[in-house]
């Protein structure tokens, strides 16, 4: 082969890789589009829905107040539209979950480390709340607090971020990661008292470069399990503004 059909058929061979990269970032554009039009839609669906019930809730209410009125509380008519309030209102707070975990926004995640973020609800009837001004941080099997790691404030929707870059050095979880031996972790929460009211059974799976969502669900009226880690019990007053704050991993 000729130097001018070498260079000839080198400039096809590149001119065709071009084009085909061209066209896989195009595809992947459309792809990514269709996926945020989708998530779209399906939040708009989710906030028309919960506009409904909302409506509904307002009619059967006003409706069980008339019905009480006129024939009392013990009649089988204001019982049945009572129970039809307390199901509607369940309804209504389901949707709102849901609506929150669509409206969160996906964090950006560094592709050595990971993210975990939420909301905090309690499980009180007839539907659950947000629970503003908690602390959520992590813990090995041992409940030893994991500082590398940090801490999050829960916002007013019960909202919290847990944002580790990958780079964090030092004792306690990073010396167990450097040695092989990397710490198993769980969710714990404490509440606006800096008490911890909440430990997950599960170690979390948490995988680099992504961002898992999670809605944790804290009895209501729960009491204490144990003494606060003394970092967070010097941390976990947030304050009294009820704005969420949050410290990240401690990085080198």
């Amino acid at each position: 082969m000729d130097t001018n059909s070498a260079t000839s058929e080198s400039k096809t061979t590149g001119a065709t890789a071009a084009n085909t990269n061209s066209t896989l970032s195009q595809i992947a554009g459309e792809f990514n589009d269709a996926l945020t039009s989708a998530d779209t839609n399906v939040a708009q669906g989710v906030q028309a829905l919960q506009q409904v019930h909302k409506a509904r809730l307002s009619l059967l209410t006003r409706t069980a107040a008339t019905l009480q009125a006129q024939y009392g509380s013990d009649d089988p008519r204001v019982k049945a539209a009572q129970t039809a309030v307390t199901a509607t209102t369940a309804t209504v707070g389901r949707i709102a979950v849901v609506s929150r975990q669509l409206a969160s926004v996906v964090p950006q995640v560094s592709a050595k480390g990971w993210a975990l973020y939420g909301h905090v609800f309690d499980d009180e009837q007839p539907a659950p709340k947000p629970l503003a001004r908690y602390t959520v941080f992590l813990v090995d099997d041992q409940k030893t607090y994991q500082e590398a790691y940090g801490f999050a404030y829960t916002d007013e929707t019960g909202y919290f971020l847990l944002s580790y870059s990958g780079t964090a050095t030092g004792a306690g979880a990073q010396g167990k990661a450097a040695s092989g031996a990397a710490p198993n972790l769980f969710v714990e929460i404490a509440d606006t008292k800096a008490q911890p009211v909440y430990l997950s059974t599960t170690r979390l799976q948490l995988t680099p470069g992504i961002a898992t969502y999670q809605n944790i669900t804290i009895p209501a009226g729960s009491q204490p399990i144990g003494d606060p880690p003394e970092a967070i019990r010097r941390v976990a007053m947030p304050s009294p503004r009820g704005q969420s704050r949050s410290k990240g991993a401690k990085t080198s």
